[in-house]
């Protein structure tokens, strides 16, 4: 024996209410893209005013950048915001994660294109965004580049441009936003990335379909998780998150349309809203305190979905674009024709995606994931096993 002493592992949280928000916000958006397949373009527009909510299915991605942010943040080193295994290890195991089941998707959705003919032809619905599919196309998804440009960012399949931006998000975090936050503290690091993110915005406009102002959601994830891993409590942040909600609402309400509109903006204000709910619901877990949004979002159905949301997000969009195509020559009214995509294509389409899961996500599961379906106690979880969440 040397007497070489090797240091214990710091205890890791753990919040089972990430992986049923992360499904629910993967539901919203497959419901959402569900109204937007719906026939014509011009049919899902003149749908009763009661889906108009589904319009705004794209905020779930905001929802999704947060989590990763907090994700991602809760396992930094204790006495400094740092990987504790370094930034090559980091990116290692977010490529092993994400990449593989993102390649498997490109190639399978590659192949249904060219078997199947309603999928190459213009038809006047959302799938006209997706095709052709050219070779620079191609080429962008494989480097992940393709939601840089505009005819690239929505061929094949849709959902794919936020993976390749929370895949930029990835290189951002160790090389830029950690070591700022280091230097100049947590304040300068949120600055510095909302400057960043509007200031393309401003300087490249051509890039937005990237969305590069998420930069200050994941910001805003990382900052509420290390408030939470390090025991430091914001008061009232229960009552802050709940006046947050409201100023979103409000905006959202009396500005009709404004939400889908100047999301250089809004995107970033919901991004703040939803890192304040984190911090406020991680606190609560902490002090032993279930509200009745842990009691929804804890739900095991909800947590069940948000293990496997990852495929879902991968799968959804195009084989909602396929079911459509194939009942297009049907004589239903818009009605009719919403509720067989929602009530039997968007059934199927979550099968598939789930069974996309099991036969190659699964493969490529952390840790966490493997654990909590074993059972494992969620406290036992070392959360620098957790996956990122797009929904991945």
């Amino acid at each position: 024996m040397t007497g070489t002493h090797v240091p214990s592992r710091r205890p890791r949280l753990e919040f089972a209410f990430l992986d049923g928000l992360r499904g629910l916000a993967a539901l919203f958006v497959a419901v959402h893209h569900t109204y937007l397949f719906t026939g014509t373009t011009q049919d899902h527009e003149a749908l009763p005013a009661v889906f108009e909510p589904l319009r705004y299915g794209q905020y779930a991605v905001t929802v999704f950048i947060v989590l990763s942010g907090f994700v991602l943040g809760l396992p930094l080193a204790p006495d400094r915001p740092a990987l504790t295994r370094g930034w090559a290890t980091f990116l290692k195991r977010r490529a092993r994660r994400i990449l593989p089941p993102y390649y498997a998707a490109l190639a399978f959705f590659l192949l249904l294109i060219a078997l199947v003919p309603q999928l190459r032809q213009v038809s006047g619905t959302a799938w006209d965004s997706k095709v052709p599919v050219t070779e620079t196309g191609v080429v962008s998804h494989l480097l992940m580049l393709h939601n840089l440009g505009g005819d690239w960012k929505w061929q094949i399949d849709g959902p794919m441009w936020s993976v390749a931006t929370e895949w930029q998000l990835y290189l951002v975090m160790p090389l830029v936003l950690l070591p700022v936050w280091r230097r100049f503290g947590a304040v300068a690091m949120v600055l510095l990335a909302v400057a960043a993110g509007w200031g393309i915005h401003v300087l490249f406009p051509r890039f937005d379909g990237a969305h590069f102002w998420f930069v200050a959601d994941f910001a805003f994830g990382l900052v509420a998780a290390r408030h939470v891993a390090r025991a430091r409590a914001v008061p009232r942040a229960g009552l802050l998150a709940v006046v947050a909600v409201v100023v979103v609402a409000v905006l959202f309400l009396l500005v009709p349309g404004h939400g889908l509109r100047d999301l250089w903006f809004t995107e970033v204000v919901v991004g703040a809203a939803v890192a304040l709910v984190l911090l406020a619901l991680a606190q609560q877990s902490v002090a032993g305190t279930r509200t009745p949004v842990h009691a929804v979002l804890q739900w095991r159905p909800l947590v069940w979905i948000g293990f496997w949301s990852y495929s879902l997000y991968l799968l959804h969009s195009p084989l909602l674009g396929l079911g459509n195509l194939l009942t297009l020559d049907r004589p239903w009214g818009v009605g009719t024709r919403f509720a067989v995509m929602l009530l039997v294509v968007l059934p199927l389409a979550l099968a598939v995606s789930y069974g996309f899961h099991r036969l190659v996500e699964r493969r490529f599961t952390t840790a966490h994931q493997a654990r909590l379906r074993q059972g494992a106690p969620a406290a036992a979880v070392d959360v620098s096993e957790t996956r990122s969440s797009l929904p991945s």
